[in-house]
């Protein structure tokens, strides 16, 4: 039977996170990827570092989502020396566009509150917009613009990660579902997969929607997959690159693409792509930028989303079983938490302390029900 000190079970960018993190603290850690799944989130994520959109200044993960796109600043470039993986990381800012003055108003209150706060935040007039963004509509009134907001490129994220992971001694297991986490008289013993046993004394469960699917926990885990459909035009020609949210999708520029989502769709694990998905989504590219309007997409995919009952991910230890951690449940922002949810996890797992209040994510929270 294979041991190791931790497993982490699941390859996306958290799993991925969390394994390179450990490895980084000489700890040893095999990775096991059941996948590759269809919607698969990491393989469809936007990649956007967005920590203000649709949050409200009361919001409990507002601190720890800041310092989490914070991170990729110096993350990012060690990363791409390590392995000479192009992460794309942009670092320009975010625009969200006003169409009408309740959404003006809206958008300069949700200003307000985060400059009070602390936190950088800009109001572009309408000719202010046009110069950074020209083919932007006419119809919007204005932006905010949230300069220290940004993007990556997932999947070459996901691609770092791993090969600094495995240079660092992760072991990577592909293509084996974890079925059970074995725990005798709580405590962890490992994790059984459709062919192996692996031995360890720490368990990562990082399975994303597919978390809730693996037995022998104290309880299910309460995480449940959303789908979200996502299309790919060519970019507007001459248009300088940008990442802007309308009011009713969001285009990322990247590799001479347009990237435009998304859907919020309880579908359960059907990852299919329709044609009402699609057909709002290009209207909603079309909103921001009107060239785009007509353009043939390029592709259409669609990812699922690992939702928690109140929107927050699961990110600390069981209260019941030693040695098993939870890092899930990230819904739409996994990849601007993976990095810094691998810090944390690499620190509570190695017993170092976490200069964060964590209690927003713990996952006893649930347990008190």
């Amino acid at each position: 039977m294979p041991h190791t000190d931790v497993i982490v079970v699941g390859g996306g960018v958290i799993g991925a996170a969390c394994a390179r993190a450990l490895a980084h603290e000489d700890v040893t850690v095999t990775l096991v990827e059941g996948g590759p799944f269809r919607g698969a989130a990491s393989l469809a994520a936007a990649g956007m570092l967005a920590p203000f959109f649709e949050a409200a200044a009361e919001d409990p993960l507002l601190g720890f989502a800041v310092r989490a796109r914070d991170v990729y600043r110096e993350l990012v470039p060690a990363l791409e020396e390590a392995t000479g993986v192009d992460i794309a990381l942009w670092t320009e800012g975010i625009l969200h566009l006003a169409f009408t003055e309740e959404q003006v108003a809206a958008i300069r209150g949700d200003m307000a509150w985060q400059r009070q706060s602390g936190f950088a935040a800009e109001w572009l007039t309408a000719d202010e917009l046009r110069e950074r963004a020209p083919g932007i509509s006419p119809d919007a009134l204005g932006a905010a613009l949230a300069p220290e907001d940004g993007a990556l490129d997932p999947l070459a994220l996901l691609d770092a990660l791993i090969k600094d992971a495995e240079a660092h001694g992760v072991t990577v297991v592909r293509g084996e579902p974890v079925g059970d986490v074995m725990i005798r008289n709580a405590k962890v013993e490992g994790v059984r997969t459709s062919s192996t046993l692996y031995a360890a004394e720490t368990v990562v469960l990082a399975a994303g929607a597919w978390s809730g699917q693996i037995k022998g926990l104290p309880r299910p885990v309460s995480v449940e997959p959303i789908r979200g459909q996502m299309v790919a035009m060519a970019w507007p020609a001459d248009e300088p690159p940008a990442v802007v949210y309308g009011s009713n999708g969001y285009v990322v520029a990247r590799d001479n693409q347009a990237i435009g989502g998304s859907t919020m769709e309880y579908v359960g694990f059907d990852a299919s792509v329709t044609d009402e998905g699609t057909e709002h989504i290009e209207n909603a590219m079309a909103q921001i930028y009107p060239t785009l309007e007509g353009a043939p997409p390029l592709r259409t995919w669609a990812g699922l989303r690992p939702v928690t009952p109140d929107g927050r991910p699961l990110i600390g230890s069981d209260p019941r079983v030693s040695g098993l951690w939870y890092a899930t449940g990230h819904g739409r922002n996994g990849v601007l938490l993976a990095a810094y949810t691998g810090e944390v996890i690499s620190r509570l797992v190695t017993g170092k302390p976490v200069d964060y209040d964590l209690t927003p994510v713990d996952p006893a929270r649930f347990w008190s029900f």
